[in-house]
């Protein structure tokens, strides 16, 4: 498949801009002093792999490593710079019900798999130093933020726990996590319980003359009234009014 046409649009895109600023709070490096002739600049040497050779030599990441590959990004992670990669491990992986990895895992779930691996990947490289005593968002590869938090005694993302930070790459750096990410729930974020509803009017298919429903009328039935002559008869006959004679 051509490598163009490896993401959504959307995908792209995020992996081609650099994500918001992390932490507002984080501090800032310093400017390395300039060189002088007495004091040569050091030459730092370079890893010996992209971020994808790191995870492979490391032996601990075959079902992220197999993901990546199911979501047709292995290709553009080990070749783009200044990548930034959270790394479940297959321990975290198998915390997932098998049911979970197994539909993540299936082809025709493809698009929902690469929104999930997007969510472990910053399009630029973060160090432990600019995460230590700061907490703050920043924007995955997916578009979706993620909270980087290094006020406590160890490094979280999101709701995972940093096992091993800063692993070095040629392209960028691993930060081992021990559990999988959930870009859904972040993207929900906190939401205000609604309001009850109202409860419904019983329909009495009556309106009021302001346009309103009527309010319900429960009728009760009288008891019968005796009618005083019922049952009786006449002894003497009506002289004006006399009863007709049977034939």
């Amino acid at each position: 498949m051509i490598r163009n046409t490896l993401f959504t649009a959307v995908a792209a895109t995020a992996l081609m801009a650099a994500p918001a600023a992390f932490a507002q709070t984080a501090p800032e490096a310093a400017a390395p002093a300039a060189p002088t002739a007495q004091t040569p600049a050091a030459q730092t040497p370079a890893a010996a792999g992209n971020v994808i050779d790191v995870l492979k030599e490391r032996g601990q990441f075959t079902t992220l490593l197999r993901a990546l590959d199911q979501a047709q990004l292995t290709e553009t992670l080990a070749s783009r710079p200044a990548i930034t990669i959270f790394a479940p491990t297959d321990e975290a992986f198998a915390a997932l019900p098998e049911a979970e990895r197994t539909r993540l895992l299936d082809p025709a779930n493809a698009q929902e798999l690469r929104n999930l691996m997007l969510y472990h990947v910053l399009v630029t490289e973060v160090t432990t130093d600019q995460i230590k005593g700061a907490r703050g968002p920043i924007s995955t590869a997916g578009g979706v933020d993620i909270t980087l938090d290094g006020t406590g005694e160890a490094i979280t993302v999101g709701t995972a726990t940093v096992t091993q930070a800063e692993i070095d790459a040629s392209n960028g750096g691993v930060f081992v996590l021990d559990k999988v990410l959930n870009p859904n729930a972040a993207a929900q974020g906190d939401t205000e319980d609604a309001a009850p509803a109202a409860p419904a009017t019983p329909a009495t298919g009556v309106n009021a003359p302001n346009g309103q429903p009527a309010a319900a009328v429960t009728t009760t039935a009288s008891p019968p009234v005796q009618n005083p002559t019922d049952g009786q008869v006449d002894e003497t006959e009506d002289p004006a009014n006399p009863a007709p004679t049977p034939n």
